[in-house]
């Protein structure tokens, strides 16, 4: 990627409760992957941010809330997670945060490495896409009764 192509990013880090050792290593391994991603795909990791609780709102997560504030502000043009995960297990959770942040809709970017999507590409934006589709799908055939 070129220089103009690289972008500031935030990372975002979420580790269960557990041990301390095994809360240091979780949070190890997940920023050594965002940063060797941000490496090879024209991103500066800016700031980390952690949640070290397991809050299942994700609305409620001050370290996600942190970071969303950075993009708010400027100070950043995408979010980064080592996997979809620590946003959330449910994918419609992962849909709405998506879609009120507005990470499709010409917003700030989302990358998740162990997943390889990054709505700075094509591909990225098309598997959030079928993620929503799948989702929206889900919706309907549980409201409808099927």
């Amino acid at each position: 990627m070129s220089a103009e192509q690289i972008i500031k990013t935030v990372g975002y880090i979420r580790v269960a409760s557990g041990s301390e050792r095994k809360r240091e290593g979780s949070i190890y391994i997940q920023r050594k992957a965002i940063l060797k991603y941000a490496k090879i795909s024209g991103m500066q990791v800016v700031r980390f941010f952690a949640d070290h609780e397991c809050i299942a709102d994700v609305a409620q997560r001050q370290g996600l809330s942190d970071a969303l504030a950075q993009i708010a502000c400027g100070k950043a043009q995408g979010l980064a997670v080592a996997s979809l995960d620590r946003l959330s297990s449910s994918v419609r959770t992962i849909m709405r945060f998506v879609a009120q942040h507005g990470f499709l809709a010409g917003g700030p970017a989302l990358i998740s490495v162990k997943e390889g999507l990054d709505t700075r590409t094509d591909q990225g934006r098309v598997a959030l896409g079928v993620m929503a589709a799948v989702t929206r799908w889900e919706l309907e055939t549980q409201g409808g009764g099927a």
